[in-house]
């Protein structure tokens, strides 16, 4: 078993056919300009919010949580981002039955029943919507040729499942059986990581000492006891098993990722 402290710097096997943080960002940058290009032909200055990716730099990076000492200390198990952050995103101004309109809801989305949106099929200013809008022109744009911007389903369901399936294996049974006698010496009783973690005890705005403290704690039991490191090895098993049994697929997908990809590209270059 590799000894990890945290997986910052590692990759679990399906994270090769997940869109990544980097890549969702080239992609939703993309989207974005097309979306505003499109608008434009239609008369109007409309400048999507690209959401930020920046946060996240893995599949791992908050897998295993806490694993950060000084993290644990301050912030307890209320994660890596401050819920005021989230909370002070602001959401997208509403807009007019035109622009919406115009607009769309993209390619085969459900359109909400409050939508004033009146079918994608029709013209503004004598100038046809594009199917789905110029939300859909800027989808088709990005997945043509094969592109996908959504992660598969296939490799969401690999991805889940090496989690749930790493939960039951005796190896990680066993470091989680070490972790909690780590734990009750300390004085807290959790039989796993993740019941520590779902304590409705920290359902607060802000962490209380023992939260603090418990967190502090957990992460040092998992440092003496290796538990990230076998979590990590374990659960990378079980995806690197079910990716070789469809591998001919998981490649497949990859192909999609980078076709979106080398898209998003074409239409920032097309901007230059």
């Amino acid at each position: 078993m590799p000894v990890l402290e945290n997986t910052h710097d590692q990759q679990l096997p399906i994270e090769k056919y997940l869109i990544s943080p980097q890549e969702n960002g080239q992609i939703e940058s993309a989207r974005s300009a097309l979306m505003t290009s499109c608008m434009k032909r239609f008369g109007f200055d409309f400048r999507p919010a690209t959401p930020d990716y920046g946060q996240k730099r893995n599949q791992t990076s908050h897998r295993y949580d806490p694993t950060d000492l000084a993290l644990a200390a301050t912030r307890g198990y209320h994660g890596s981002q401050s819920r005021t952050q989230n909370e002070a995103r602001p959401s997208r101004k509403p807009l007019s039955p035109e622009m919406e309109s115009v607009l769309g809801h993209g390619l085969g989305a459900p359109v909400p029943p409050e939508s004033t949106t009146p079918p994608a099929d029709h013209e503004y200013r004598g100038i046809p919507i594009p199917k789905g809008g110029c939300m859909g022109e800027a989808e088709q744009k990005l997945t043509a040729g094969g592109g996908i911007i959504q992660d598969s389903p296939v490799a969401i369901d690999i991805n889940f499942k090496g989690y749930v399936r790493s939960m039951a294996d005796v190896r990680l049974k066993a470091a989680f059986a070490k972790w909690s006698a780590c734990m009750k010496d300390k004085g807290y009783s959790y039989p796993t990581p993740e019941a520590a973690v779902k304590d409705p005890a920290w359902n607060s705005l802000k962490p209380s000492r023992r939260e603090l403290d418990t967190a502090s704690a957990d992460v040092t039991c998992k440092r003496q006891n290796n538990v990230v490191g076998t979590w990590f090895a374990v659960e990378a098993a079980y995806e690197e098993r079910d990716i070789q049994a469809d591998i001919k697929r998981m490649t497949g997908i990859r192909h999609s990722i980078d076709i979106a990809i080398r898209n998003a590209a074409a239409a920032k270059d097309s901007r230059s």
